[in-house]
């Protein structure tokens, strides 16, 4: 399942995934997201991962697609899971994207808008 929130002026969005997402959920989500870009440029993310049990093949793919459509679109984007392998799999992806990226534990989701949302206030990843 996808959550999606819009902070227009934060130029920030807030993605929550959680249980098994399907293809039509992801691309609902993309088109959304999409146009959110549009109207702001380099945009912000915040992924919020709990009880993820994963993509259908369709999902899978069309992320794929969407993530080399929008290397550059992503100026931050904090990822808050307790998942250990979400780490090294975007690691491998961090050197074709112009994002700074930073991982945080659920029980620091406040720290992880923090760092997100307001990045001068904060004086050091936690």
């Amino acid at each position: 399942m996808l959550s999606y929130k819009e902070m227009d002026n934060l130029a920030s969005v807030e993605i929550e995934i959680s249980d098994r997402v399907t293809a039509e959920e992801f691309e609902a989500t993309a088109k959304k997201l999409e146009a959110f870009i549009a109207r702001h440029g380099r945009v912000q993310v915040l992924e919020i991962i709990h009880d993820f049990e994963g993509m259908d093949a369709g999902a899978f793919w069309s992320d794929f697609k969407f993530s080399l459509r929008h290397l550059k679109d992503f100026s931050r984007c904090a990822i808050v899971s307790d998942t250990k392998w979400f780490s090294p799999l975007s690691a491998l992806a961090e050197p074709f994207i112009d994002c700074e990226v930073a991982y945080f534990q659920p029980e620091d989701l406040e720290a992880a808008r923090n760092w997100l949302f307001w990045p001068d206030d904060v004086t050091e990843q936690i």
